[in-house]
């Protein structure tokens, strides 16, 4: 925009932040008591996962493609550390022809 539609358009906003910060800013808010809340239980400690549903949450890992897939953690502990996660080969780049 240039000239004259550039000072309209900058004058317009102007006034338009300037009643927009009138009216939320000098009217109070709403005299409303706060609710009552009941006290919060403790929270239940979570219930074990059963075999499907710990393969339900890598059902949609096949979307990735070329992503390593994920191990499901074995049931019982095991004193060895976890395998190392299989990385994908790098796809291969042709070089550019030479001009």
């Amino acid at each position: 925009m240039r000239g004259p539609a550039r000072a309209w358009s900058i004058a317009a906003m102007a006034v338009l932040c300037t009643v927009l910060a009138i009216l939320l800013l000098r009217s109070p808010p709403p005299s409303v008591p706060a609710p009552a809340h009941p006290p919060r239980p403790e929270p239940e400690k979570p219930r074990p996962l059963t075999s499907e549903e710990r393969r339900s949450m890598y059902r949609a890992w096949p979307l990735f493609e070329g992503w390593p897939l994920p191990q499901l953690p074995s049931d019982e502990p095991s004193s060895t550390p976890p395998p190392e996660p299989q990385k994908p080969p790098a796809p291969k780049q042709e070089p550019p022809p030479a001009p």
